[in-house]
């Protein structure tokens, strides 16, 4: 039941009709006994500022952001915590005592997602593909986690060039991937590459290491990365986790609880059928 007492919480993207997020959230909310709701909105990106501060106004406890507000959004806060002034952008925010709390749960979803599946990344070598909002939280968590060597691949390379200077990581062109897979353990797709059912594998490839990993931030599409990960019998995940263990790091920022993972995967699938 709704009441003059129900703390408000929201997510912010264009578009964000598709988010599992309000389901998810409401539903720990629920199993947690908490007198909370979680909305969605859908602002484009002149309407971000407008939208931030309504929520303020209304007095909600806090928001989610995501595609394509997450580094814009780090002009309207207040307080941006370190590792995600570090990251670049935000993707949760807390309101308290009127000021705004900016914090990144993406790259601690990824960690704690690879770390569920047993993938191990210290001292290993990684390739990420894509040089936008998305990679630069998982090129943090790969640093944090002390992989070996990370390579940022992108089809405009100045941009893969730029980021990696900024996180003291490689870049390579996207045409040379196919060279380095011969000695990666992990390959990550941060790009919206599979988004369309036309997109096709950005590179080329000839020798894979043994035991490379596949990890597809895109979940419930058969992207280009799902079938060179099954023509060539590679472990593959898709970021169904990292977006379920991003939700509940910012459900424990908000209500100071850690929810339950599993509610959340039987959700998922449900959502997803």
């Amino acid at each position: 039941m709704l009441n003059n007492e129900t703390k408000l919480f929201a997510i912010l993207g264009c578009p964000v009709k598709h988010s599992f997020s309000p389901l998810l959230q409401n539903k720990w909310f629920e199993k947690k006994h908490l007198n909370c709701a979680y909305l969605s909105f859908e602002p484009n990106d002149y309407e971000l500022e407008c939208a931030i501060e309504s929520l303020k106004e209304l007095k909600f406890n806090g928001f989610n952001i995501t595609v394509p507000h997450k580094i814009k959004a780090l002009k309207y806060v207040d307080v941006i915590d370190k590792n995600a002034k570090k990251i670049g952008s935000i993707n949760t925010v807390i309101i308290k005592e009127n000021k705004l709390y900016g914090y990144n749960t993406d790259y601690l979803g990824f960690a704690k997602d690879l770390e569920s599946k047993k993938v191990i990344i210290k001292n290993k070598n990684v390739i990420v593909v894509g040089a936008g909002g998305a990679a630069r939280g998982i090129v943090f968590a790969l640093k944090a986690g002390n992989a070996k060597n990370v390579y940022i691949a992108n089809r405009t390379l100045d941009k893969a060039i730029t980021l990696a200077k900024e996180f003291k990581v490689k870049s390579i062109n996207i045409d040379d991937v196919k060279d380095t897979l011969g000695e990666a353990d992990l390959l990550v797709n941060c790009s919206s590459c599979g988004m369309k059912k036309e997109d096709s594998l950005p590179f080329k490839f000839g020798k894979i290491k043994t035991g490379l990993v596949v990890y597809d931030l895109i979940y419930n599409k058969k992207t280009p990365f799902l079938r060179f990960a099954k023509n060539n019998k590679l472990k593959f995940f898709t970021g169904e986790g990292m977006l379920i263990w991003q939700g509940a790091y910012a459900f424990k920022l908000w209500t100071g609880k850690f929810p339950d993972i599993k509610i959340a995967e039987k959700l998922l699938k449900k959502f997803l059928k």
